[in-house]
């Protein structure tokens, strides 16, 4: 300790003295690392541990000047050279041989391989001017991505009798060539926003930059919704539904031919002005709050109208997974039939998650699975929305003399509306099931009351259903004090006391197949006959 001290006191006494400054030698960085308390190993320096007797002085003073040069030169212009064929240099510029394989086999340090290929010399300095500022490239940074615009020009020229390579002029912007020299020299280009982004795919095209326009294309998608900016990393597009969508279709089709995008680049002094994406109709909020559920934060709905709207911003952006994963649904068990049964919005059920059991019974049910979502299929229970639904008497049977009688039901969905078009798109799916559609457009559909929790005008009304499905519309129960004698051709016109129309408020079904025919089985039901009730029910404004 007590030699290095006064090895480091008479070094630094010589230095002072000297009216040149001078360059340290090998044991002056060995000094300094023990300075810092470190210890210059191999790893330090990125490069396989070498025998201090690989080459001796007298061996690299008889090296050309020329071949040192060409041995340093990777390295000063930003590569490195490939071990297996080239010569490699340390920090003090001492040419080493290429390591052994076994040698490289054992080395894990942080070693680079970068082949640049030989399209301009790459010890050679090129001059580029853009706009106001000259920029001064090696032929290794040209190299590094080309063929391109730069690569084109100078090698034109080498045979030209200019004893040096011309200064190529171009009039675009320094301050987005700055971007572009430092991917170049190997860094790794972060676009700050949409704008910036067009205008760094818009001059990697223009200067035919094929690596950098890769680059942009696969990096994260930059667009302004309403009046923010959002940088969307494309890992958040990996679970199943959400890719392709809105953002990757409209980026492939946008920037995929860049022929389309700047048409006749090369004949033009610059590419057209294109702007960057946006979508300033819609809701920066409604946005963020897609992107966290994304990333796997939950969504706390304020309200219905709430989750209708960021609903209807997932189908807008073709998030169909992330849809399917925000729709209201309830998974549950029937611990009286033993199967699980799966609730979920008509307005939100997709036909391809549909399927029929296999069964060999005439009566087979409708099954459901989410798409993109659920791996097994339930029974299938849907709830519908209020003035889509009316449920009527039909085939209506009156004994001669009788104070009874019975009808089946049915139903009809209002023309237009969201249950029509769901259900003949599933009718449309399902090969084994006729379509019910009448010549106006209506979708009828057979109705089986049987086990259905009914409640009529906000009173709850219990249903009698035979075995071959016909309900008695004048049942004891809410008929004891309109019995009416009737004929069989005046009971059209009689006061029944079950209505023969209901307009359904609210409503879950289920579905099951009966001799090709769709049958909505009623669940449960809250529905309303009269104008009076109608009436009683408006809301006031407010």
């Amino acid at each position: 300790m007590a030699d290095r001290s006064a090895h480091r006191a008479g070094r630094r006494s010589s230095v002072e003295s000297s009216t040149e400054p001078q360059q340290p030698s090998p044991n002056d960085y060995g000094d300094i690392f023990a300075d810092l308390g470190l210890m210059p190993d191999d790893s330090f320096l990125g490069l396989p541990s070498i025998d201090s007797n690989t080459m001796s002085s007298s061996e690299s003073d008889n090296v050309p000047l020329a071949s040192q040069a060409a041995s340093v030169s990777p390295i000063a212009s930003g590569t490195v050279a490939n071990p297996a064929t080239r010569s490699m240099t340390t920090a003090m510029g001492t040419a080493v041989p290429p390591p052994t394989t076994s040698h490289a086999a054992n080395f894990n340090g942080p070693m680079l391989h970068v082949n640049i290929p030989q399209i301009l010399p790459h010890e050679q300095v090129f001059s580029i001017q853009v706009g106001d500022t000259l920029f001064r490239l090696s032929g290794a940074s040209l190299s590094s991505d080309a063929p391109s615009y730069f690569t084109q020009f100078f090698k034109s020229q080498r045979h030209s009798n200019f004893k040096e390579y011309p200064v190529l002029y171009i009039d675009r912007s320094p301050e987005v060539f700055r971007d572009i020299v430092r991917h170049l020299q190997g860094y790794y280009v972060i676009p700050k926003d949409a704008y910036h982004f067009v205008y760094l795919y818009a001059d990697a095209h223009y200067y035919q930059l094929p690596k950098l326009a890769k680059l942009l294309f696969n990096s994260e998608i930059f667009v302004r919704i309403g009046s923010c900016q959002f940088t969307i990393p494309r890992e958040l597009f990996t679970k199943p539904g959400d890719s392709p969508n809105f953002f990757t279709l409209g980026f492939s089709s946008f920037f995929a031919s860049p022929q389309e995008v700047f048409p006749g680049t090369r004949g033009l002094i610059r590419p057209p002005a294109v702007a960057p994406p946006s979508v300033p109709a819609h809701s920066n909020d409604l946005f963020a709050q897609l992107l966290q559920a994304l990333k796997g934060t939950p969504i706390k709905f304020e309200s219905p109208e709430h989750r209708d709207a960021l609903l209807r911003e997932c189908r807008y952006y073709h998030f169909r997974g992330l849809e399917q994963r925000l729709i209201p649904f309830a998974i549950s068990k029937n611990l009286l039939t033993g199967r699980e049964e799966i609730s979920i919005r008509l307005k939100d059920f997709k036909p391809q998650g549909a399927s029929i059991e296999k069964s060999d019974t005439e009566r087979r049910r409708m099954e459901y699975k989410r798409p993109f979502v659920d791996d097994e299929a339930r029974e299938l229970v849907v709830q519908v929305e209020k003035n889509e639904f009316i449920l009527h008497a039909h085939d209506v049977i009156a004994g001669n003399g009788s104070i009874r009688g019975k009808c089946r039901w049915g139903a009809y969905i209002i023309k237009g509306s969201s249950a029509a078009e769901k259900l003949r798109a599933l009718m449309q799916k399902l090969s084994e099931v006729a379509d019910e559609t009448d010549d106006n457009g209506q979708v009828r559909l057979r109705v089986d009351l049987r086990d259905a929790a009914v409640n009529v005008n906000g009173s709850e009304v219990d249903i009698q259903v035979s075995d071959d499905g016909f309900v008695d519309i004048f049942s004891d129960e809410y008929s004891s004090k309109k019995r009416r004698r009737v004929d069989a051709a005046d009971f059209v016109q009689s006061e029944a006391t079950f209505p023969t129309n209901l307009s359904v408020q609210n409503g879950q079904f289920k579905l099951y197949v009966l001799k090709e025919r769709l049958v909505l089985h009623v669940v449960c039901l809250d529905a309303i006959s009269t104008v009076k009730e109608v009436n009683r029910r408006r809301a006031y404004l407010v």
